[in-house]
């Protein structure tokens, strides 16, 4: 029986998910990387998934290229092992040939990512054994850093599959400490969000469930035929549109703490009833979602009306009165077709979104 897992026929469904809790594990593993580079994330296109960095000028300066493979068991130096390898030097030709400019300079990595050990070895009868295992002490392992009998065994073994000779030493072994079922990855992302962000996510379940929907449009969105390019723009995730719902995340836990830490004073200059206080966390997080959708012209219009009267905040001493003044203007100035209550929290969303409330 052969244990480990593939991609193709009835595991399709699970290999997107490995693959797309992979990249939200390396976006997190690398955020503080990550935050400010201008890249896009692609799924199911020339390889699993690629991590394509571009530069001021949209010109493409640097590919990871990942195959990603969820086992139930180690990988060795063996014939399957090779197969693999030598896909991915072939897939290199594509992402050279991608008509999408490249910049000067341009690189790519093929990166073999996968969530049990990769035992690379070598060694005939009577010959020195030579070993490097990828594990959770050695995440990360470039091919040409491998010792010389390692890459001759593994070389011999792609001689006799169709490959290409020049990728070889771009190839690279990545292991990531995931778990093998979907449930078990995302309980695992959860934590991970829940370290980094600390005390300014108070829902992790809840970020992780916003950065799942962003995966959704492209999830079943298959290649067709040999029809490959990065021009192909409906199977892209932007860099901007991942870190803000980051944004949207943390605006969210410092409006839900800025309530309960106020709540007797914002109900009060509000004119908040206590009962529709209680339900602060659902109205605040309603906000921040309809901030984002045009179509809620009501809320984006309140959401500009906040950030652009900055000028109450050279006028009063406390945020809560700063709040309370916005909102007074906005009832005053402009007409709404939304209750009294919802303006309030939405004044505060905003408020918290476009200033610095700790």
């Amino acid at each position: 029986e052969d244990k480990n897992d593939s991609n193709s026929g009835v595991q399709a469904l699970n290999g997107f998910a490995f693959q797309r809790n992979a990249v939200i594990y390396l976006i997190l593993e690398n955020y503080d990387i990550l935050l400010g580079d201008r890249f896009f994330v692609c799924i199911e296109h020339h390889d699993d998934f690629l991590f394509v960095h571009t530069d001021s000028k949209s010109k493409i300066y640097k590919v990871d290229s990942y195959q990603a493979k969820k086992a139930t068991n180690s990988w060795s130096t063996n014939q399957k092992l090779a197969t693999i390898l030598a896909k991915m030097t072939l897939v290199a030709k594509g992402i050279r040939d991608d008509p999408m400019p490249k910049a000067d300079g341009y690189n790519h990595n093929l990166i073999f990512l996968t969530n049990k050990k990769i035992n690379l070895k070598c060694g005939a009868k009577n010959e020195p054994k030579y070993s490097s295992i990828v594990k959770e002490d050695n995440v990360f392992v470039l091919f040409s850093g491998l010792h010389e009998k390692i890459r001759e065994n593994i070389e011999s073994k792609l001689a006799s599959l169709s490959f290409d000779e020049e990728e070889i030493d771009n190839i690279s072994f990545r292991y990531v400490d995931v778990a093998n079922t979907d449930k078990s990855q995302r309980q695992q992302l959860v934590g991970m969000i829940s370290n980094l962000f600390a005390d300014t996510v108070s829902d992790p379940a809840a970020a992780l469930d916003l950065l799942l929907t962003i995966f959704q449009d492209i999830e079943t969105v298959y290649n067709q035929g040999e029809n490959l390019s990065f021009l192909d723009v409906s199977k892209r995730i932007y860099s901007d549109e991942i870190f803000k719902a980051f944004d949207v995340i943390c605006s969210k836990a410092k409006a839900y703490k800025f309530w309960r830490d106020n709540a007797a004073k914002l109900s009060e200059a509000l004119e908040v009833p206590v009962r529709k206080s209680r339900d602060y966390v659902e109205k605040l997080s309603n906000c921040f979602d309809y901030f984002k959708d045009l179509s809620q012209v009501e809320f984006v219009k309140i959401y500009r009306f906040v950030a652009e009267n900055d000028h109450v905040d050279d006028l009063y001493y406390t945020d809560i009165e700063c709040v309370k003044n916005l909102n007074e203007l906005y009832l005053k100035e402009k007409s709404s077709q939304l209750d009294s209550v919802t303006v309030a929290f939405a004044i505060v969303a905003a408020y918290v979104e476009t200033r610095d409330v700790k």
